[in-house]
């Protein structure tokens, strides 16, 4: 094992034998090989996805990896280091039993049984495998360890298939994005929640060093480059884990659709022959003029939802023109105003991210700071001068166990490149 991975390929790339190749009743068909997708942070752009609206994500070098053989028949052996189990399906019969066989599995292991069916509904051929799964994306933090862990099975499918579809942008069975959509698909039919389509689309169009903005109605988007020499992007976790199905994601949803057609409703009523009007779709064609002529009359939590959806999607847009213009201080001001919406209007903050926010406000050198990812726990985006780490780090210690007694993590993280795989021998 001459190349050198991520610590995540590596250690399951050396459980391998140790877990599987022991039984000496196993013939397989294929080489040792790995596959891999990184978690993400979102710069700004939260919970905007599933309102049609733009999101600004970094993929991150962190990841959910697979190392294993291409078995000779449609079995799926898997072993979790996170959990230290191994599971097991067939893909036999997919994607007709998958309700069935979904019930006999844990959350882990529902999300690669919920891939593997939506891959076989498209058609493409795939084969059975043995592999070690491994990870180093913090489960439930906000940096998309659900969606690691399903565009890494894509692509270990792929890649253990040998042949049986090709993930890429040019002559390609799937492009990205097909991917992107494919792994949001199982997700909602494998956890329940019905997310938007961020979190997989930042994995798959991971760039070392950039950003991309994603426009969520026409899927098109672009790059921009972050790398900022004097500034590190920290992410500092909780310790706090919420279940994002029952902790009101749906309901945010909801609530989202409903401010839609009553704002949609109420343009309508006063011009019934305004084509903007009838083109409302989703709070992405409700601009903050529109908004502020209407928000009266809905009620105060539809005010909120919508407030806060409409005001971040124009913090995204805003964020563009200051990375264009290489403005990292004003960006860090942004990241300020994305949690004070997500506290108080959005309401999906949590006493111990408003802890962590407060902290860094106070250490100077800290440039910004917010909530990531679906809400009630996880993990903060810090932008921090460089220099300042150490400072931040110190107070967090000092102050966090005090306030909230639990132990924060610290880690600092860099903007890298999307899935891939590799033979290993």
């Amino acid at each position: 094992m001459t190349t050198k991975f991520l610590p995540p390929v590596q250690e399951a790339l050396e459980k391998f034998p140790q877990v599987f190749q022991n039984d000496g009743k196993t013939t397989y068909a294929g080489p040792l090989g790995a596959a891999w997708a990184p978690g993400r942070v979102n710069i700004i752009g939260e919970h905007t996805d599933y309102n049609d609206g733009y999101v600004l994500p970094l993929a991150v070098d962190r990841v959910s990896a697979f190392a294993g053989r291409t078995r000779a028949d449609n079995t799926i052996r898997l072993w979790s280091t996170h959990f230290t189990e191994y599971e097991q399906f067939t893909l036999e019969g997919l994607p007709e039993n998958f309700d069935k066989q979904r019930e006999s599995l844990p959350g882990w292991a529902r999300y690669v049984l919920g891939v593997a069916a939506e891959l076989v509904r498209t058609g493409v051929k795939l084969k059975g495998f043995d592999a070690v799964v491994s990870g180093d994306v913090p489960l439930g933090g906000g940096m998309s360890s659900s969606a690691a862990l399903e565009v890494a099975t894509a692509e270990a499918f792929a890649y253990f298939s040998q042949c049986g579809f090709t993930i890429g942008a040019e002559n390609a069975t799937f492009t990205p994005l097909k991917v992107a959509a494919l792994c949001q698909e199982a997700e909602h039919k494998a956890s329940g929640l019905h997310s938007g389509i961020l979190d997989q689309a930042a994995s798959v169009l991971g760039q070392p060093g950039k950003a991309v903005l994603l426009d969520c109605r026409s899927m098109e988007y672009h790059y921009f480059p972050f790398a900022f020499p004097d500034v590190s992007v920290v992410v500092i976790d909780t310790g706090v884990r919420r279940e994002l199905a029952a902790s009101a994601y749906n309901e945010r949803r909801s609530q989202c659709e409903e401010a839609t057609a009553r704002i949609r409703e109420l343009f309508l009523k006063d011009e019934p022959e305004n084509k903007e009007a009838r083109d409302i779709k989703s709070l992405r064609d409700i601009m903050p003029e529109l908004y502020a002529r209407y928000k009266a009359q809905l009620p105060q939590v539809l005010q909120q939802r919508a407030g806060y959806i409409i005001a971040e999607n124009e913090r995204v847009l805003k964020t563009v023109e200051l990375l264009k213009a290489n403005d990292i201080e004003a960006i860090g001001q942004i990241l300020w105003q994305g949690h004070a919406g997500l506290c108080h209007e959005y309401e999906v903050s949590c006493v111990e991210l408003d802890t962590l926010v407060d902290i860094a406000h106070k250490v100077p050198g800290v440039l910004g700071a917010r909530m990531l990812g679906g809400g009630f726990g996880g993990c903060t985006i810090n932008l921090v001068r460089t220099d300042a780490v150490d400072a931040l780090r110190e107070a967090v210690e000092q102050q966090y166990f005090e306030r909230t007694g639990l132990n924060a993590i610290i880690d600092i993280c860099r903007a890298a490149g999307g899935p891939g795989h590799a033979d290993v021998e």
